[in-house]
């Protein structure tokens, strides 16, 4: 990536990611908190295809169509750009299921994370799709699940 890299922040919540980097941020969410936020459903921007560098779901994927915000996300970045996923680990049933399952949507993953029980951040970078063997389209997200402390 030459340059500053561009943001796409879906699912921004108040844009806390455009207030702290001096980089080219479009934040999206279907509520306009602030100045910075433009109201969107993920799985429809208004971007243009391969148009931004880094792709983030900061606990975002909470649509019972959390695979179109993927496939929406895939078509707006650049060829070799980063998807980072950030999720409540008790919505993900098994890590290696849905990091297979991104995968073949047309991802290969750089970093895997989990740094502590509450939390797993995965980093992909787009590449070119896998043979469809159902992985993506079976991909299922628990509820998130908060205990009492």
């Amino acid at each position: 990536m030459a340059g500053d890299p561009v943001v796409a922040d879906f699912g921004c919540g108040d844009a806390k990611i455009a207030q702290s980097l001096k980089n080219a941020v479009f934040s999206f969410d279907l509520v306009k908190h602030n100045e910075h936020v433009i109201v969107a459903n993920s799985s429809k921007v208004p971007l243009g295809d391969k148009s931004v560098d880094i792709a983030v779901f900061c606990l975002s994927l909470m649509g019972t169509d959390f695979k179109e915000f993927i496939r929406e996300a895939r078509r707006v970045l650049r060829s070799k750009g980063k998807l980072i996923v950030a999720e409540v680990s008790s919505r993900i049933p098994d890590v290696t299921e849905f990091v297979h399952g991104v995968e073949e949507l047309g991802f290969a993953v750089l970093e895997q994370n989990q740094p502590n029980s509450y939390f797993t951040e995965v980093v992909f970078k787009k590449t070119k799709p896998k043979e469809n063997k159902g992985k993506f389209e079976s991909l299922s997200l628990k509820p998130c699940s908060y205990k009492k402390r």
